[in-house]
This record gives structure tokens, C-alpha cells and sequence, in this order.
């Protein structure tokens, strides 16, 4: 086997997470290595752990079965791996990254990404909320990326889905694994127009401790985390904290005090998440990340309460934080027509006043 083959074959043999892999390439600096080494050397390199040292064993042992059945893989599904040229690269930015990545439906884009969690016993309101912000996310270019669970999870994936967008599902069980069952329309939808991916092998059944681990991915593959309902000890805390370490956004919706659905997301607020009240706190944190040509739709909305003058001037201050005696040699107006033109901007909300007469979109 070469060097791919012998990760993806220590993957599909059972070494599902990424820390033992890492462990393995770091000691013997290659993973065909790993295949040539005594039974000693691996015990002492391994550590005590009986299954570990059992999957990688067997791996050895059974290297042509291995081999096979990793054509058989190859022929169903994407295998896309961390030394891949294509592995996303936010995704490879983390701390533990997946080495194996197990791919079906629509090649893995790089459509910048918005994670969108919560309950799985949702209410009506946040069902409702995360179907809305994920077509608003999409009519600003931003893609889906959830867990393909019941509640929130499954109307982000299909607001998006609904308005034309992408999503990308993150699994917490073997690629060819509908779970949970009862969502099985939604997969059908996600092959055909979005993307599922897992780290896990085919024939790998759900674990309750898969789920937090798979958390990791979704919050690696996003610009932000949003966290729509959050009980008190709810795994989409886990997804925020994971985009905390790894630098992203945390957005949470406020709710009801009284509801346990939001204990959660209001303690998110009230330890520094951003609150979502519109789609623009998901947009204005990001921007900087959007394509030129995203960066626009802000300016469309916008334009309709401008009048031609002020849409002019508006539309030099959004290409970039600029001077005034800039504005004043671009617009042409006089100071005076320029300096009426900036108040009603500011009064608007949609420029504000930098240290130096510099002015910059809101």
C-alpha cells in the first residue's frame, strides 16, 4: 500500500480519531512504517490500550482484505485525506484535524460557511428561526454546515437546501449511516444538492461519544458557529467552545428566561457571544472574509433608501475605510455638500467617523 492507502487502511480498520493517527505518523514519521513494525515496537508506541494496539495489529495482519475493501470504498464514496492538496483549509487550521475525511454528494466546496446548532427537541420558534437565518445566510453567499440532527439542525440544512443554497452535513457515524433515521428525506436532499461528510468509516454504527468529536468539524469548516436553542448542558455548547478555541464567531439567539431552551444561548450572550437579532450581526463580524462580490448585497439593500448623492458617496466609503479630502477629490462635491451628505449618512447608521476624518461602513 502506499502512504495514502496505508492512513485511509488504518482509518477503516478502526482508528477512528485523529489524536492516535497523529501519534503514529509523529513516531515512526510515515505510515506505511507503521505497517513494518514488530509487534513490541507498536505496544511501546501505542501504549497499554488494548483496542488500539488490537485495530492496528489486525491492519497489519490483514493488509490485502484492507486493500480491497478500500477500492470497494473508493468506488462509493470520496475519500479525501489531511495530505490531500484539496482538504479545506480552515478545516486543516485546527488542533486536532481529521485525517480521513469520508465524502458523498457534492464535492466538499469552499463557500464560506456558517455552523448552525441547537435543540434537537426545538420549539416552533427556533425551528422557524433557523430555516429564516439560513436563507437569509444564503442570499448572501454563505453556506450551512450542521449536524444532521432533528431540531435546528435539520432546518438550517433545509432553509438553505429551500433557497438555493449549500450545506454541508457532518455525520457522527459511518458515511453510509442514515441516522437519525427519521431524517432520511433530508440525506436524499443533501446528496443531491449539498455535501455529507464524516470521519468515520462505512459500517461504523452512531456513538453517543462520536458526537461531541464531530462537533470539532462542524465548527472547523465555519467563519462562525450560531447556537439557536441550548439547553443548559447541550452538546451545540460544545460545538461554541470548540469554535471559541479554534478563533471563529459564537452567535446565539436570545430567548424566553423562562424557557430551558434558552439557558443556554443566553448564557452564551452573557459570556461574549455575539446576539443575533438580524442577519446583519451574522454578516458585519464576517465581511472581511466574503467575496468582493457578496460584500455587495448590503450595499443593494441599502441603496433603495439613498438618494443618488448619498448612494454615491456611500458606495466610494464601502470599497474601503477612506479620508475626506479622498471623498472630496473622487465625489467632487464641495466640503460643505460632502459634510451634509456624511451626517445623513451617520444618521442612518450605515457609515461612522474613524480618528482622523476617515470614514468606514457601518
Amino acid at each position: 500500500m502506499n502512504e495514502r492507502d496505508s492512513l485511509i487502511a488504518l482509518s477503516v480498520a478502526g482508528l477512528h480519531y485523529s489524536k492516535p493517527l497523529s501519534h503514529l505518523n509523529e513516531y515512526f514519521g510515515s505510515f506505511q512504517d507503521v505497517f513494518s513494525a514488530s509487534d513490541d515496537l507498536l505496544e511501546k508506541v501505542i501504549g497499554p490500550g488494548p483496542y488500539r494496539n488490537k485495530v492496528v495489529k489486525d491492519a497489519i495482519r490483514d493488509q490485502g482484505a484492507l486493500q480491497h475493501r478500500i477500492d470497494e470504498i473508493k468506488d462509493r464514496y470520496t475519500i479525501l485525506t489531511l495530505m490531500d492538496d484539496y482538504y479545506p483549509e480552515n478545516l486543516k487550521e485546527i488542533y486536532d484535524p481529521p485525517w480521513v475525511l469520508y465524502i458523498k454528494g457534492k464535492p466538499l466546496k469552499s463557500n464560506p460557511m456558517i455552523g448552525m446548532v441547537g435543540a434537537r427537541k426545538a420549539s416552533t420558534y427556533g425551528k422557524w428561526a433557523a430555516d429564516y437565518f439560513a436563507r437569509e445566510l444564503t442570499r448572501f453567499g454563505l453556506g450551512v454546515v450542521s449536524g444532521l440532527a432533528y431540531g435546528i439542525d435539520a432546518a438550517g440544512h433545509q432553509g438553505c437546501l429551500d433557497a438555493g443554497g449549500y450545506s454541508i452535513g457532518v455525520l457522527g457515524c459511518g458515511i453510509d449511516k442514515t441516522y437519525p433515521s427519521y431524517n432520511r428525506n433530508l440525506y436524499r436532499e443533501m446528496e443531491e444538492y449539498g455535501t455529507i461528510i464524516t470521519e468515520y468509516a462505512p459500517g461504523v454504527e452512531p456513538q453517543k461519544h462520536f458526537f461531541p468529536a464531530r462537533n470539532r468539524i462542524i465548527s472547523g469548516l465555519s467563519a462562525g458557529v450560531f447556537v439557536i436553542e441550548a439547553r443548559e448542558k447541550s452538546g451545540s455548547l460544545i460545538t461554541a467552545e470548540f469554535a471559541m478555541e479554534q478563533g471563529r464567531e459564537v452567535f446565539a439567539l436570545p430567548g424566553n428566561i423562562n424557557s430551558q431552551l434558552s439557558v443556554g444561548t443566553n448564557k452564551l450572550l452573557r459570556d461574549g457571544a455575539r446576539c443575533v437579532l438580524e442577519i446583519n450581526d451574522i454578516i458585519e463580524p464576517i465581511e472581511s472574509i466574503l467575496p468582493a462580490e457578496l460584500r455587495h448585497n448590503k450595499t443593494q439593500d441599502v441603496n433603495v433608501l439613498l438618494s443618488e448623492h448619498e448612494k454615491c458617496v456611500f458606495t466610494m466609503i464601502t470599497q474601503e475605510p477612506i479620508s475626506i479630502e479622498l471623498l472630496l477629490h473622487k465625489s467632487e462635491f464641495t466640503i460643505s455638500e460632502l459634510n451634509g451628505i456624511l451626517t445623513i449618512l451617520e444618521l442612518k447608521g450605515l457609515v461612522q467617523q474613524l480618528p482622523g476624518k476617515r470614514f468606514t461602513a457601518c
